[in-house]
């Protein structure tokens, strides 16, 4: 899958929330079930990153098995090996949904204006992982 790079914002179409930038330290993982979406913020260094992803991945199995439409929107700030291990695992969960005619969507946000095109590059080597859409946008 080719990964198709905005330089627009793409919070209108995810969420009506809005991250405030004292939040991004913090590594957050929100399901909201409701709107078919899993949100990942922050720097993905911390010591309970490992907890989050699992959760994020038992989350994701939960959707699927009952709802044809999942969206990913990650803001990472920052991100170590460990977390690129885990984002690996859940994209070949993800393609495997998407071959079993499941909507599946990724959400790429990053600002290279903080830390160069590192977060940007990520979004694209993972984006050649995928089967289905990816889009990067830089905040």
């Amino acid at each position: 899958m080719t990964a198709q790079i905005l330089s627009n914002n793409c919070h209108e179409e995810v969420s009506p929330l809005r991250l405030i930038k004292s939040e991004l330290k913090v590594f957050n993982v929100r399901y909201l079930k409701t709107l078919d979406l899993i949100m990942v913020t922050g720097w993905s260094i911390t010591d309970d990153a490992w907890i989050k992803y699992c959760q994020m991945m038992a989350d994701i199995e939960l959707h699927l098995k009952r709802n044809e439409v999942l969206k990913i929107y990650f803001r990472l700030e920052i991100m170590n090996t460990s977390s690129a291990g885990y984002l690996f695992k859940i994209i070949k969960r993800l393609n495997r949904a998407h071959a079993e005619g499941k909507a599946i969507k990724i959400f790429w946000s990053c600002s290279s204006a903080d830390y160069g095109n590192e977060m940007v590059e990520t979004g694209l080597d993972i984006a050649g992982m995928c089967d289905f859409k990816f889009q990067i946008t830089e905040a």
